[in-house]
């Protein structure tokens, strides 16, 4: 009996020290770094860069400065990680060419529009052309004028040129982006078109230069 009683208790600890340690384990593992996810387009390195930002018509209208606040939003990111001393290696060496130039080449030939990118990215001085198209902006949702929720949904394109050529290097659709990201679909209250504007621009940014540098994924 008595040996039956030891072997119960010795059990017993034996549980209690498992479930200790699986609950350590969580916890070490909640302390860990997020992981960190390589960049999908490594072929920034040593090039001049620009960003270009198309919209079609009736989002030129209701968003007049979208070209420019977003064009201008990845540039300066980018530049921000390729100046800093630890910056990635991804971006040795890499020169930007300003949102400003490039908006004003697009307001100066319209007629661009009408081209194929390929053709276009050779006279704008640059060896890679990052090319992004808007297909849809909002801070509302659609069956709302009262709440706000804004949405981003484009298409990205890397271009590499060389000898006066262009090709395709990257492509990726439909990369969308909502804030507040866990918000309700039907949007939030009290944010405001300004606050909803800009902040999703922010957040749109954040997920294209995550494109082109290494970063830490973050758990849901």
């Amino acid at each position: 009996m008595i040996k039956l009683k030891l072997f119960l208790w010795g059990l017993a600890a034996t549980v209690a020290l498992a479930a200790a340690g699986c609950a350590l384990l969580g916890v070490g593992a909640s302390l860990l770094p997020d992981p960190t996810i390589a960049a999908k387009y490594k072929g920034l390195t040593g090039q001049k860069v620009a960003v270009m930002v198309w919209t079609d018509h009736a989002l030129a209208i209701d968003w007049p400065t979208l070209q420019l606040d977003l064009g201008r939003g990845i540039t300066s990111r980018l530049q921000d990680l390729a100046q800093n001393k630890d910056h990635p290696t991804e971006l040795n060496g890499t020169k930007f060419v300003s949102a400003e130039s490039v908006v004003r080449y697009q307001h100066d030939h319209p007629e661009a529009d009408a081209e194929a990118i390929a053709d276009v990215a050779p006279r704008l001085g640059v060896s890679r052309l990052i090319y992004l198209e808007v297909e849809d902006f909002a801070t509302r949702p659609e069956d709302s004028i009262e709440l706000y929720r804004g949405s981003i949904t484009a298409n990205l394109k890397v271009l590499e040129v060389d000898h006066g050529k262009a090709k395709l290097a990257f492509d990726e659709s439909n990369i969308h982006v909502v804030y507040p990201d866990k918000g309700p679909e039907e949007g939030s209250p009290g944010l405001g078109d300004p606050t909803t504007y800009e902040q999703t621009l922010n957040e749109f940014t954040v997920q294209i230069v995550n494109r082109f540098v290494p970063h830490q994924e973050e758990r849901k």
